[in-house]
């Protein structure tokens, strides 16, 4: 069983639990459970973005494309904002 099943195997967690995560946990469930969506770079990384229960997810990954940097659940408009340049993307109002 991986970590990330014993937080969530069965039920939606929200944008706030999923914050409160720990890093290496928020990664394995985003790329377990998150749905691929699109990427940019910025600077030295490859920002991954994933749909994950209903909310929109980043995975930055560092220049070796290997290690992740940074991991955060998107809670605001602006967040998504790089985004909406290239892609359709439903947000909440």
């Amino acid at each position: 069983m991986h970590c990330w099943q014993r937080v969530a195997p069965d039920k939606m967690i929200s944008a706030k639990e999923f914050n409160d995560l720990p890093p290496k946990l928020q990664a394995e469930l985003a790329l377990a459970q998150g749905h691929y969506l699109h990427h940019r770079i910025r600077g030295w990384c490859k920002i991954d973005l994933y749909w994950l229960f209903d909310f929109y997810v980043e995975l930055w990954f560092l220049y070796d494309l290997k290690s992740i940097g940074l991991v955060r659940a998107l809670t605001s408009h602006t967040a998504l904002e790089p985004y909406l340049e290239t892609i359709r993307l439903k947000i909440k109002t």
